[in-house]
């Protein structure tokens, strides 16, 4: 009988050591369980923040180019705009050169006859 109770006896302090054990170890594993919730709870949180940042970020960035893009439609315009203004002026200016020339001509011819008649009287 004592064999039996010395038997049961080391028999549950073997169960208990080893429940101990698996104690330890579930509560370990809890506590990693926990922690990888809440690492990826702030993950997402941060993730969450960060799209929504780049949201804002691409709106911005959308509503420049739109800014952007009328601004340069505008500049075409006022390009296409001096364009023609410098090639009216041009011809413009061409056909003042081409009287100017045409005058001085008829001057200069006019003076030659002048020096001539001139020259003729004395």
């Amino acid at each position: 009988l004592s064999k039996v109770l010395e038997l049961l006896g080391t028999l549950e302090a073997k169960v208990t050591k080893e429940g101990e054990a698996e104690a330890a170890a579930y509560n370990e594993y809890i506590e990693w369980c926990d922690d990888t919730a809440k690492n990826g709870k702030f993950s997402i949180d941060t993730a969450s923040k960060q799209v929504a940042k780049l949201d804002a970020q691409i709106a911005q960035l959308t509503s420049n180019s739109a800014v952007a893009t009328d601004k340069i439609a505008d500049l075409v315009a006022a390009i296409a705009q001096a364009e023609s203004e410098l090639k009216n002026a041009t011809l413009i200016r061409e056909k003042e050169e081409a009287d100017f020339k045409a005058s001085d001509a008829e001057l200069v011819d006019v003076i030659e006859t002048l020096e001539r008649a001139t020259g003729i009287l004395e």
